[in-house]
């Protein structure tokens, strides 16, 4: 396995964000991180890319423990894309993507480098603004670029939390096939955070999902998307469908149309349980 997450736990001080947490993405398989706000995707993402350093258990990427791996050596395996925000660095689109051969070369970058750099622009649309100062981009333009920036690193697993969440429509639909087709030609191991079930299921081969820090289904779209466990995870009264071989989920809306959520949806399934067994028609 690419990457291989073993009883691995997480905290904050006294607080339990990760609790013994195990599961594999193969190479070539792109990985749903789902669960709602809290429930420690972040976190684990984080943990993933060696920026939080866990409590107990084990990351490894190609048989080889992320823990005892020097900071160039990761930096050659494990891509990490963070969440949209400013962009820390003036420097042009060009130059950020750049940063990502940095553990690749020595002093200076070579052919093959460049090339790779100019490759990640291309795949992620940016050849027109390859010049502008990363600081003038939009927030959908210069996720796009860290992006590029990761897949200019070659990696053999690609990290990204919640890289859709700055971009269009348009934009997540190509990213996401982007980074689809990607694992499956290089043989990579992506995972990626998302809130977006139905994009999760519909571009991802692997679902993992995650409620109040513990993993709580792991496996293919159809198998880890079932509508008592989001019911369950998501306090949402859902409904999940197969369609043109993908999975669907949407809520389920009552004759006024409106949605079970939360405590109401609590009071409701109390109601249900109480009401008595219709009488069978005579």
């Amino acid at each position: 396995m690419s990457l291989t997450v073993s009883d691995l736990s997480f905290s904050y001080g006294s607080r339990t964000i990760l609790d013994d947490i195990s599961f594999e993405v193969a190479p070539g398989a792109f990985c749903a991180l789902l669960g709602p706000n809290g429930s420690g995707k972040s976190t684990m993402v984080k943990a993933l890319a060696g920026v939080h350093r866990a409590r107990s258990g084990r990351v490894s990427v190609q048989g080889r423990d992320m823990a005892e791996l020097g900071r160039r050596e990761l930096a050659k395996l494990v891509a990490y894309v963070p969440q949209a925000g400013d962009a820390p660095f003036d420097l042009t689109v060009r130059e950020a993507v750049m940063l990502g051969r940095t553990p690749h070369f020595g002093i200076a970058p070579g052919t093959e480098d460049r090339a790779t750099v100019e490759d990640a622009i291309v795949r992620m649309g940016l050849s027109d603004i390859a010049e502008q100062s990363m600081s003038e981009l939009s927030g959908g333009q210069a996720q796009r670029a860290m992006i590029a920036r990761a897949l200019a690193q070659d990696p053999r697993v690609l990290l990204l939390d919640e890289p859709t969440s700055a971009l269009d429509l348009r934009y997540q639909i190509e990213t996401l096939q982007l980074v689809r087709r990607i694992t499956r030609e290089e043989g990579i191991s992506a995972l990626i955070a998302i809130h977006d079930l139905n994009h999760a299921a519909r571009y991802c081969d692997q679902v993992v999902v995650l409620h109040g820090g513990r993993l709580v289904a792991d496996g293919a779209p159809a198998q880890a998307l079932q509508a008592p466990i989001l019911r369950t995870v998501y306090e949402v009264d859902v409904e999940v469908a197969e369609r043109d071989d993908a999975v669907e989920v949407r809520p389920r809306v009552d004759a006024a149309g409106f949605t079970r959520t939360g405590a109401r949806l609590e009071e409701l399934d109390a109601e249900d349980e109480a009401r008595p067994d219709p009488v069978p028609a005579r």
